[in-house]
């Protein structure tokens, strides 16, 4: 039930979607599994892998405002790992394995979530970046960014996106990994030589963004100047709701749900937290319809909040 999330992961609103676009290369969605071992190309297997990216062309400005990932399979072993999606600019040269369409290189943003946020099954997972990002692309001079997952070698879950099926990347070297004690590199998921899963496909991942360039937000790893308790959403909700807060220092927090009678239903954090920006999701799969309370307690400040699941 617990899914932590810095850097705010919100579920997209109806209004939100209906003003974003989306860039997206897949054509024929399946789960491409290591064929020398277990685990998969685009997600963990048994091999050094610590990053999966997908290159996004951009041949007009535009605003990006967060990605849609199509995770095939999901299995935690004991917690959830943390993963990090992140959005970086194209890198040339040597270092990069890749001087002629440049490979994952300065991050522009990120944020930070556990797997389990993750849906499986065909059903697309939207992550929006609280803080949005320009990009000044044209059709005679594109401008390349990627978008990717990045896990802790220390990671032992079972994870993986939906990739296409081989050979219908249009040979466009798009996807990338990264290896443990190894730049970024297409080695092995698009490089002819003795590693190479023999993959030139694309993974399964949309770049969302609103047409234009408009003004952009203070930086991600900025802290928040407020302690800042955020109503939930979606609100009426049913099973499942997000809910978020800011933090301007370090401080013990605890989140907890209450019943209308002050009963506790739920503690959803209980631990020492740094600045920043937080979200987490509270399911009422089992719960009863009616009015709840969420408290976000510290030891300076308690605040609290009213949401109604409807079933």
């Amino acid at each position: 039930m617990k899914c932590l999330i810095i850097l705010l992961l919100a579920s997209v609103s109806l209004l939100y979607t209906q003003s974003v676009d989306s860039l997206f290369y897949g054509n024929a969605k399946v789960l491409q599994k290591n064929p020398y071992g277990w685990g998969y190309i685009a997600g963990t297997n048994g091999y050094t892998d610590i990053g999966k990216y997908q290159r996004f062309d951009i041949l007009e400005p535009m605003h990006v405002v967060g990605a849609k990932f199509w995770m095939g399979i999901v299995k935690s072993v004991n917690t959830p790992d943390w993963i990090t999606i992140v959005f970086k600019k194209a890198g040339y040269g040597n270092a990069y394995y890749d001087s002629r369409s440049g490979g994952p290189g300065e991050t522009i943003a990120y944020l930070k979530t556990t797997i389990s946020a993750f849906a499986t099954g065909g059903k697309g997972t939207a992550l929006m970046i609280p803080s949005p990002f320009n990009v000044i692309g044209s059709s005679i001079a594109p401008e390349s960014v990627f978008v990717g997952i990045e896990w802790s070698k220390a990671a032992d879950d079972t994870f993986a996106l939906f990739a296409d099926s081989a050979k219908q990347g249009e040979k466009l070297f798009r996807a990338w990994e990264q290896l443990t004690g190894a730049s970024y590199t297409y080695q092995r998921l698009n490089e002819p030589s003795n590693y190479s899963w023999g993959f030139d496909g694309d993974l399964w991942i949309a770049l969302l963004f609103k047409k234009g360039l408009l003004s952009v937000q203070d930086d991600l790893r900025r802290a928040p100047k407020d302690f800042l308790l955020e109503q939930n959403y979606p609100n009426p909700f049913n099973p499942n709701t997000n809910i978020s807060f800011s933090i301007p220092t370090a401080a013990f927090v605890s989140l907890t749900v209450f019943d209308l009678l002050g009963r506790e239903v739920a503690l959803l954090i209980n631990e020492n937290l740094e600045p920043g920006r937080y979200s987490t999701s509270f399911s009422a799969r089992e719960k009863s319809s009616g009015i709840y309370f969420y408290q976000l307690r510290t030891v300076n400040v308690v605040e609290t909040k009213k949401m109604i699941l409807l079933k």
